[in-house]
């Protein structure tokens, strides 16, 4: 009966030992590190490895972003900007409306000289005419269509063979080396000087000069602002022929 008591004592002693292993955590004398055979729920965290997924992304200037177009945003102008471009708009048609009137009388000048010169060239052929009558000829048939009055153009005729001068119309009865005609002939290169044409000195005196051409055609200068055209003798208003040998 007693050794019974007795090992029942041992029993409970070994459990109460067990018990207390089972609370107590082991120390490892390898490691100096204390574990429990205590069970806990397991939890893991997964760190991020930031340098792995902070990467950059470059493209090109010139790379192709699928659907996405360009946005070409306009540039506001201010109100002085507007007119100062609408000034400049302006002011560049009207340059190319004035380009295109020029041209349009240009041609115009030159079809009507086409139109008027007929296939006689006195240069070319002499025919009685002298040398210098017929320069001044050729010359006044080139200004026909300018905008020039009738003395500028006598002028530029008697310059074309090598004289200078310039006056009003009765002045030109003076030229040098020229002569008054008094038996009523005409010749191609003659100086007619007319008044009471009502041209631009009111018709008061002699006011108007013109060039003969021959076949009773003469070429005028313009009358107020007119431009030089090939017409008739007007021998009513005829006053003086002038003729330079």
């Amino acid at each position: 009966m007693k050794a019974k008591s007795a090992l029942s004592s041992v029993f409970a002693s070994c459990v109460a030992v067990a018990c207390l292993f089972a609370v107590v955590p082991a120390a490892s004398a390898d490691e100096g590190t204390v574990t429990s055979t205590k069970s806990f729920p397991s939890y893991s965290q997964v760190r991020r490895n930031l340098t792995a997924e902070a990467t950059s992304t470059s493209t090109d200037d010139n790379s192709s972003w699928g659907d996405v177009e360009s946005l070409n945003v306009p540039q506001t102008q201010s109100q002085a900007e507007k007119e100062a471009a609408a000034r400049k708009a302006a002011e560049e048609q009207a340059a190319k409306e004035q380009a295109a009137a020029q041209a349009a009388q240009a041609q115009s000048a030159a079809a009507s000289r086409s139109q008027a010169r007929t296939s006689l060239s006195y240069a070319d052929t002499g025919a009685g005419v002298s040398a210098g009558a017929a320069a001044s000829i050729d010359r006044a048939y080139s200004l026909i269509g300018s905008a020039m009055d009738c003395t500028a153009l006598v002028s530029a005729a008697l310059a074309a063979r090598g004289i200078s001068f310039h006056g009003w119309p009765e002045q030109y009865a003076n030229v040098p080396g020229g002569y008054v005609v008094t038996d009523g002939s005409l010749q191609p290169g003659d100086i007619l000087i007319y008044k009471y044409t009502n041209g631009t000195n009111g018709g008061a005196h002699y006011d108007h000069v013109g060039l003969y051409v021959g076949g009773g055609k003469a070429i005028h200068g313009g009358w107020t602002g007119g431009v030089v055209a090939l017409a008739g003798t007007l021998p009513n208003r005829l006053t003086m022929v002038v003729r330079i040998p």
